[in-house]
């Protein structure tokens, strides 16, 4: 089976230059979980929730020099107002993996248990978007394939 016969066509992006408020009034009303960022018709990054909830939490360096911080739970869900206005730029995954039309879907659900990764851009030789493929896509297709689900 082949990446083609199960990406999903219908693609959700953001430009850049969106703030992480945009990216996620757009997650929330598309009812999604991750968005490709564009620089007019060129893929240039990724953002999922994973990404938004790194935002939230302090980092390593932050935790090491203020601890107590770090336990302060109202402080850290109030840090959405803070962030808000962050550009997408700043907080995407660059470079962006993506996928050919005629990759295996087991290559596909491979690179994506590898890198930890719940979905992929499907990209032709010049590099547009074509679709997107997630893992539950990939399951679903061997199951009701293999399986007969």
């Amino acid at each position: 089976m082949k990446v083609k016969d199960i990406m999903k066509n219908d693609i959700v992006s953001i430009k850049v230059g969106a703030t992480l408020k945009d990216v996620a009034q757009t997650l929330f009303k598309k009812q999604i979980s991750g968005i490709l960022v564009m620089a007019g018709e060129k893929l240039v990054g990724f953002v999922s929730e994973k990404d938004i909830y790194r935002l939230l939490y302090p980092q390593y360096n932050d935790y090491y020099e203020n601890p107590e911080l770090s336990t302060d739970y109202e402080d850290m869900e109030s840090r959405a107002q803070a962030v808000k206005d962050k550009k997408v730029e700043e907080f995407m995954k660059t470079p962006v993996i993506t996928l050919r039309p005629d990759d295996a879907v087991m290559r596909a659900g491979a690179i994506m248990l590898s890198r930890k990764l719940n979905r992929l851009p499907v990209v032709d030789e010049e590099g547009k978007v074509l679709g997107i493929v997630s893992r539950r896509d990939i399951y679903h297709a061997i199951f009701k394939k293999e399986l007969g689900i």
